[in-house]
Formats: C-alpha cells, structure tokens, sequence
C-alpha cells in the first residue's frame, strides 16, 4: 500500500512519514490503518483498536502508537512499550518520533 502525498501539509505529510517508519515495514499493518483511496484512518479510531486483536501483541502497539501519532487516539502508556517491544519496534518508535519533531536524521539510531 501507499500512502497518497498528493495535496498533503507539510504537517499531515510529517504524520504519515512517521507513521510510515513505525509500521511500513508491515505492509498489512498500513493496510489495516489507512484507506487505500485517501490519506485518512479506514475506521474510528476505537473500532480499529479493537480489531487489532488479530496481530502480535507488538503489531498491536505499533497501531496505537501509530493512532497516537494521528490523533491522540491510541491511548498507549510508556511501560506497555517497554513490556511489549524488542529492539527492532524502538528503532522504528525513535525514527518515527525524529521524523514527528523534525529531528535532523542524523541525530537518531
């Protein structure tokens, strides 16, 4: 799947770059996340939550993040991460968050 560029802010084209080095190495994650026409979340956000059932408890929390990301709507808590993810899912968390506050690339993992 690919996320539309297409007529994004720089502020929503910083949303989904961010979303993107969270979970775009999961093809099905974007999929479950986005609508494949447009740049928008396919469902409410609650509703997505609850559907995530069917991945790991990590992709689970690599889609709240990512709902966090795009409206607060994730609910996630620091020490679910830290129960939750190997090192792989941090490095995607640290270069997505560098993307979300413009951080120079350089200056992360």
């Amino acid at each position: 799947m690919k996320i539309k560029w297409e007529g994004l802010s720089p502020e929503e084209q910083r949303i989904g770059r961010s979303i993107f080095l969270l979970v775009g190495s999961e093809p099905r994650l974007l999929e479950f996340l986005f609508d494949p026409m447009e740049f928008r979340i396919r469902r409410r956000a609650g509703i997505l939550r609850d559907e995530a059932w069917e991945f790991s408890d990590a992709e689970q929390l690599q889609i709240r993040v990512a709902l966090d990301i795009w409206s607060g709507s994730g609910h996630v808590q620091l020490w679910e991460l830290f129960e939750g993810w190997e090192a792989s899912e941090w490095a995607k968390f640290i270069r997505a968050m560098g993307e979300l506050k413009n951080l120079p690339s350089g200056t992360l993992c």
